[in-house]
């Protein structure tokens, strides 16, 4: 009978099944074998010179010729350099007697390097070293310059678009340091052990599975997080040693990774259904690794944010305005040199610290970095302490309100975590910077709004003082993310059916006083801070003034309109780049272009697959996450017009996509709720394994791996 599968059927196709999986348990052995003992998988092999090797977006070729040269400056670590590598091309037909010139300065301007290297017989790949022989100071600058000596044309590889040259220094220590054997033989050992892995799974699941129907241990797919693992660390490790081989702390960093990846695989398999479990550690793990990594004043407005945290830590609520265009305050003069690890402060020695653009936040952005301080400068006055005390308070306190927001969310804790793990936001969560604790009360928020929206029991006199607190503290922060309170709509405080007209009256009543609390306190908080803290307002910039932007908006609407939609075409792909994964430090450290497109669509499934209850896909819900994403939008653009733009400017510069960050989840609500899948629908699709088997995790691990490997790259080749 079509159809029907008979007994005999189910034990030849099990048969079969079994060979398979026995089959790819030896081709996974196999492959261990090939990659360690046999040397398939090059890591300490690595070229020195891959930089100059990868002909990519990073790099161009700059052409000289007799009578012109290039320079750059190079920068000193304190090691024995013995030796310099540049990569040429050439173009046309170049004499045999060819040579090219190379000398570098000192920073008293003393000639230290001085070579003629001919140009025949040409090496491999056109990879020219130059003898230095010279101990380069920590901290300072060489200047080194490239000619040619005859008369012909070289192409010289430089750095982007810019004329300076890409060179590459070998020095003795890097020479004889054990760090890239130790990390490849980590990274082999975790291969090995992920591989051993998944072939436990497979052969358990071939003797086991009938044994043990009730028991998904030993399903066919528990393997799955086991080859993720594999196929992850195969993939990232030749990436990092390709890409991070001159950076011991970035070959460091990424074995730490290798190891997360690792005992990420057996979370996944032997405690696979504590998602929240495996949330938090990722985040920590990620988010350490970031603390870490970037430098000391790398992250957007850094520097300024923690002027404004140190004044505040020490009970300066209200900022100095020193001028009509400075604000800032009286600060220890040593808290400018943030990266100097010698640096003390001394509180006699104080000067007279601007940070305009940070003046104007609230302490409560800061209340775990204003923590963090007071407790570091009780044990110690080093600068670089005290402010990586400040960044590791911040993350930790945003952490607990991530974790605090994923537990309570009753619907979309994929998107919720999908969007904590965007690189930007743990960038952000990270630094000593306002975004982080502005992000993670968002969040809390939002999740607490949407967990009391579909409660069946009242909204009690604890939840309503949450709430508000929470949604006062929100505007706060921002104030164009007071539009998050358009969410209120969602919770019913007023559900009179089947009353007597009486009762019928007193709940509305008591609905309007409840809404009003929500909504009132919150505003009237946001604008008395607002005004408070906004009384040091000063301009950005000449013809830079809120109140005139405002005037022409409100008198030029068709054509603030059209500058909406012309900035949107003209900066959106950045602005998405800039929320994910793209632009990163100082806007100034680009990622692999895949990076943003996968985030993306990451984002996209979190958001298609979540199974929303009746109360949060309804057409009410629909447009209040329409409303949200519509004014938040329109909120952030419209305050950097007012503040950083010209007046009638006809484009809006300085948006950063960061600023989208805070109401990306209620977007992610909203494609949600379009797509209408319920609570009660059975019909995933495939998108379910997505989850249940921790792909989107894996991926949005790896990425943020891939993405510290080029945050090193950056490092490597600026210095």
């Amino acid at each position: 009978m079509a159809g029907y599968t008979t007994k005999e059927n189910a034990i030849v196709q099990n048969k079969n099944n079994n060979i398979f999986r026995y089959i790819a348990a030896g081709i996974i052995f196999l492959l261990l074998v090939l990659i360690w003992p046999l040397s398939l998988f090059q890591t300490t092999d690595s070229d020195i010179n891959n930089r100059l090797l990868k002909e990519d977006d990073s790099y161009t070729y700059y052409y000289l010729s007799s009578g012109e040269y290039i320079t750059t400056v190079l920068k000193g670590d304190g090691s024995y350099i013995d030796n310099g590598a540049v990569r040429l091309r050439f173009q046309g037909q170049v004499p045999q007697d060819a040579c090219m010139h190379y000398y570098m300065y000192d920073p008293e301007g003393n000639m230290v390097v001085d070579q003629h290297i001919d140009l025949f017989e040409r090496p491999e790949n056109d990879v020219y070293q130059i003898p230095f022989g010279i101990v380069m100071d920590k901290g300072a600058g060489y200047q080194f310059i490239i000619a040619p000596d005859n008369d012909f044309t070289v192409g010289v590889y430089c750095l982007g678009e810019s004329t300076e040259p890409a060179v590459v220094m070998h020095s003795s220590d890097q020479i004889s340091s054990t760090t890239p054997v130790a990390v490849s033989g980590i990274l082999k050992l975790c291969i090995w052990i992920c591989g051993l892995l998944c072939i436990g799974m497979l052969i358990g699941s071939a003797v086991f599975e009938s044994k043990a129907k009730n028991s998904c241990l030993f399903d066919t797919k528990a393997f799955i997080p086991a080859i993720l693992s594999l196929l992850s660390i195969i993939v990232y490790g030749q990436y990092l040693f390709d890409h991070n081989i001159e950076s011991g702390e970035g070959l460091i960093k990424g074995a730490f990774f290798v190891v997360i990846i690792t005992i990420m695989a057996f979370m996944c398999i032997f405690a696979g259904r504590f998602k929240l479990l495996i949330y938090g550690f990722l985040i920590l793990a990620v988010g350490s690794i970031y603390i870490l990594t970037f430098p000391a004043g790398s992250i957007p407005d850094e520097v300024n944010h923690f002027y404004r945290a140190f004044s505040l830590a020490f009970g300066n609520l209200q900022s100095v305005k020193f001028s009509d265009t400075s604000v800032g305050s009286v600060l220890p003069t040593a808290i400018q040199a943030l990266s100097d690890p010698e640096a003390v402060f001394d509180f006699a020695d104080t000067a007279q610290i601007d940070f305009n653009n940070t003046s104007l936040y609230a302490p409560v952005c800061y209340i775990p970095q204003i923590i963090g301080i007071r407790i570091a400068l009780l044990f110690t006055g080093n600068v670089y302490s005290v402010f990586m005390t400040a960044r590791w308070a911040g993350f930790i306190g945003a952490f607990i309100l991530y974790m605090f927001a994923l537990y309570i969310i009753p619907a979309g804790r994929e998107l919720l975590f999908a969007v904590m793990m965007l690189p930007m936001t743990i960038q952000e969560m990270t630094g000593v910077t306002s975004d982080g604790m502005t992000n993670a009360i968002a969040f809390l928020f939002i999740a607490l709004v949407l967990k009391k929206a579909v409660s069946d029991s009242d909204l009690s006199k604890k939840d309503l003082v949450l709430i508000t607190i929470l949604g006062t503290l929100v505007g706060m922060c921002k104030i164009v993310y007071i539009v998050l309170l358009i969410l209120l709509l969602l919770i019913p405080v007023g559900n009179t059916s089947g009353e007597g007209n009486d009762h019928h009256s007193k709940k509305s009543d008591n609905s309007r006083f409840t809404y009003g609390i929500m909504f009132g306190i919150p505003v009237i908080m946001c604008l008395i801070s607002n005004v408070f803290f906004g009384q040091n307002l000063v301009s950005n910039g000449e013809n830079m003034e809120a109140g005139a932007q405002i005037k022409y908006v409100l008198t030029h609407i068709p054509a603030t309109i059209m500058t909406v939609i012309r900035s949107t075409i003209e900066y959106g792909m950045q602005w998405i780049g800039e929320m994910t994964g793209d632009y990163l430090g100082q806007l100034n450290i680009r990622t692999l272009p895949v990076v943003t497109l996968v985030l993306v669509i990451v984002l996209i499934v979190s958001s298609k697959n979540i199974r929303l209850p009746k109360e949060l896909r309804s057409v009410k819900a629909i447009w209040i996450y329409g409303l949200i994403s519509v004014f938040g939008f329109l909120l952030i653009l419209g305050s950097i017009y007012a503040t950083w733009n010209t007046v009638g400017d006809f484009l809006i510069r300085g948006i950063q996509g960061r600023y989208f960050l805070t109401i990306l989840p209620v977007f992610g609500m909203f494609i949600a709720a379009l797509s209408s899948k319920g609570v009660n629908d059975d019909n995933d699709g495939q998108l379910s394994y997505f989850y249940d088997y921790h792909i989107g995790s894996y991926i949005l691990l790896v990425i943020n791996m891939l993405v510290i490997v080029d945050v090193y790259t950056y490092i490597i080749m600026n210095g």
